[in-house]
């Protein structure tokens, strides 16, 4: 075990974003992202909803659940108290985000007497700031291998012996390294297949060969998998790690120009820390008051901060400090301090390379017209799925998504009863009202078996008449059928007009309408 290893304790609140925002132990809750449950109250869990399912088989297990979207600033605050409460544990928390803590046990186990010492004093803070009784408690050496420990300590505290990890590590499935971001669920895949079923399996691997096959991610797994998990858990800081802070002369009532000037301090620093060949993991953000009134929290992210993210924490800390009591005065300063970095082994870029200078222009843009009008009032399109071109994409808070993340604008998987691909590339807001008409001149219909009572001879579309040379279809769909007041019962029929545009056409209780056009 190398030296540079230090004793962690981590804890684990599971299904956080639920906890946050439930009412009570017998509330049924499902919390969704993108249409999938990413969290869920016990008594929903205990009925049968699984992460990842969509909200129709979440509500089919648990039909009393109470549904809601994810609501990343309402984690943040309701985690503060825990955070208060293990500050006055140790004062150096890591936070890698609302739901997982950890912290250096080597100061505490001397104050405190112990592991266990420290153990039962984590445990008595959770017991006074936070009524869930589900929170998870691990040691081990290092931050990563505590953390899968406090992914299994479900019954009781579960620490690791010192030197320990590599025979604890040893027998677990492969599949555990994805629950703590060692590796991509690709990447266990791949690995699976190879015939590498546990954890013990990828030790005994020449780490020279998962170099050249996997790169630094999957050296960094392999030396996990031997007990080396020696990443710097809020390690001091050396002096050439940069810190900027701003000072305004007249104090800021709301929390959007602060975060717009950390935007540009987190630019600065991303810059200053790639000339150098590092990226940052660990971050320190703190906030003062004009009556003196203080916040600070400690940031990790393991494949590194780019300004996005900085900005994206700065934001979820400063709005639940501002949202609390404690807040009397106007906002004076703002510092950000990289604590951590590691070197910045650089990423796969596309077929068609990465980030221009467009792209970067125009996130700047994007920031200015947040500070202007405000984070609800600026949005993005997030791939979501559906069948119809409307519900393939939702609008969202941009302060909610990583602009710089490549992977947000990758489709979503094709439903069952889609239209089959290329998508429409225009989509009207609302459907704009059309008219299919038969030779005779008759309006066309669908029956319910999903048969056309003659072929399309003429579309009307905005008052001009266009004649069908080709079209498909047409495709019957029934949507929400368990549903009395959503259901919907339709049909999709494609055209390609006499002028060469071509369309999605649909026809819902008699009435027809264009839902996308193909550009």
């Amino acid at each position: 075990m190398s030296s540079a290893v230090v004793r962690t304790i981590t804890v684990v609140i599971p299904d956080w974003p639920a906890v946050a925002l439930q009412h009570s132990n017998d509330d049924p809750l499902v919390v969704l992202e993108r249409g999938r449950v990413i969290a869920a109250s016990a008594v929903a869990l205990q009925q049968g909803v699984r992460h990842g399912d969509r909200r129709r088989a979440a509500t089919r297990s648990c039909p009393s659940a109470r549904v809601v979207s994810r609501d990343v600033l309402a984690e943040v605050r309701a985690f503060e108290p825990v955070i208060a409460a293990l500050a006055d544990i140790s004062p150096r928390l890591e936070i890698d985000q609302p739901g997982i803590v950890r912290f250096d046990m080597r100061g505490p186990t001397r104050r405190l007497g112990g592991e266990h010492g420290v153990v039962d004093a984590v445990a008595n803070a959770l017991a006074t700031c936070c009524s869930d009784e589900t929170a998870r408690i691990g040691v081990a050496d290092g931050p990563t291998v505590s953390l899968l420990a406090a992914h299994l300590a479900a019954q009781a505290p579960l620490v690791i012996p010192v030197g320990g990890s590599a025979e604890f590590l040893a027998q677990r499935p492969i599949g555990d390294v994805v629950a703590v971001d060692v590796l991509t669920s690709e990447g266990v895949d791949l690995l699976v297949r190879l015939g590498i079923a546990t954890i013990g399996d990828l030790a005994a691997l020449d780490p020279r060969d998962v170099l050249v096959r996997f790169g630094a991610e999957g050296a960094r797994a392999h030396r996990i998998a031997t007990g080396i998990d020696d990443r710097p858990l809020a390690a001091i800081e050396p002096a050439s790690l940069p810190e900027l802070e701003r000072r305004f002369d007249d104090p800021l009532t709301t929390v959007t120009p602060a975060v717009f000037a950390i935007r540009e301090m987190a630019g600065e620093l991303v810059e200053a820390l790639s000339s150098a060949g590092l990226s940052c993991t660990s971050l320190v953000l703190s906030a003062e008051t004009e009556h003196s009134e203080w916040t600070e929290q400690h940031w990790y992210r393991a494949e590194g901060f780019n300004a996005s993210a900085m900005v994206d924490r700065a934001r979820w800390q400063l709005d639940a400090w501002a949202a609390g009591s404690a807040v009397s005065a106007g906002i004076v300063l703002v510092r950000l301090r990289v604590v951590g970095v590691r070197p910045d082994v650089g990423r796969q870029d596309g077929f068609w390379g990465g980030i221009t200078a467009a792209d970067e222009a125009a996130t700047r843009a994007v920031a200015r017209l947040v500070a202007i009008c405000g984070e609800e009032q600026v949005r993005v399109p997030v791939a979501s799925g559906g069948r119809l071109p409307g519900e393939r994409c939702v609008w969202v808070p941009v302060t909610t998504v990583d602009l710089a993340d490549a992977s947000r604008d990758e489709p979503a998987p094709v439903w069952p009863g889609s239209v089959a691909r290329p998508a429409p590339t225009s989509v009207p807001i609302s459907p704009e009202p059309v008219e299919v008409l038969a030779v005779d001149g008759s309006l066309l219909s669908v029956s319910g078996r999903g048969d056309l009572n003659a072929d399309p001879d003429v579309v009307v579309i905005g008052g001009r008449r266009r004649r069908v040379v080709a079209w498909a279809g047409p495709w019957p769909l029934l949507d929400r059928w368990w549903d009395r007041r959503g259901r919907r019962r339709l049909a999709r029929l494609q055209v390609v007009l006499d002028d060469g545009s071509a369309h999605l056409l649909a026809v819902e209780q008699r009435r027809w309408s264009l839902m996308g056009t193909h550009d």
